[in-house]
């Protein structure tokens, strides 16, 4: 059999490049990063799907991950999730649930209701404000109920 080094030094290189995307990819991905985080909780009726590692997202701008969610002894939905340590949260804000489009991922909001408050959550604090996941058949169910009175 021939040998051809041009072929192993191009799939050596190949291999390389494969390994530095992978390491590249998991390094900007994880939350190891040297940002410290906060922990928050909200108890909602329904969550509508959210799941671990949803995005938590202020004014458009992801802020933090969802880390967990479980029912309480009340069987509410406890959804705990974690912020940048540098973000300030007022406490008066809304915290909701919210959808990527029709078929996207869901994701939990924050809406200030008072931009100018100087008053903000502590750690491990649970957020009062909050408003339940409405889905597309519930909204439906709405229209038309309004649209037949």
């Amino acid at each position: 059999m021939k040998s051809n080094h041009f072929e192993s030094i191009l799939g050596m290189l190949t291999l390389l490049v494969a390994l530095i995307f992978l390491v590249r990819f998991l390094s900007i991905n994880s939350n190891s990063s040297n940002d410290n985080f906060y922990q928050l909780n909200a108890k909602f009726l329904e969550v509508g799907g959210l799941i671990v590692g949803n995005d938590v997202k202020m004014s458009g701008v992801k802020i933090g991950v969802v880390n967990n969610v479980n029912l309480d002894e009340d069987y509410m939905a406890n959804v705990g999730f974690q912020v940048i340590g540098t973000i300030q949260i007022p406490k008066d804000s809304l915290v909701s649930i919210k959808s990527d489009g029709i078929l996207g991922n869901k994701y939990l909001s924050i809406t200030p209701n008072n931009r100018e408050s100087k008053d903000f959550v502590d750690k491990d604090q649970n957020l009062q404000n909050v408003e339940d996941f409405e889905s597309i058949e519930d909204q439906v169910s709405k229209i038309i109920f309004l649209a037949t009175q």
